[in-house]
């Protein structure tokens, strides 16, 4: 399971590097008018706030699932130390 979940995380965090990388303005001209490079900004504003979300979805979503994984091994750490020895 804890395989599973790296896999996972790889390549999440390979596809939100490359949807940041793709909201940054760095590979563009230099805009001529105010309102071109105001509209460049407010496009990549919009894919930066997103990936933003992405993450903080990210890291409820692994929260959560560290809990329940940690919640489940202290049951099974209680139950085998309630058993009765042989």
């Amino acid at each position: 399971m804890l395989k599973a979940l790296a896999v996972i995380r790889t390549i999440y965090l390979v596809f939100i590097i490359g949807y940041t990388v793709r909201a940054m303005p760095i590979f563009t001209s230099v805009s001529t008018t105010f309102d071109e490079q105001y509209a460049r900004c407010s496009g990549a504003l919009n894919l930066v706030i997103r990936a933003a979300w992405f993450a903080v979805g990210w890291i409820a979503l692994e929260t959560l699932l560290g809990w329940v994984l940690a919640l489940r091994a202290g049951r099974r750490k209680v139950a085998t130390a309630t058993q009765p020895a042989p």
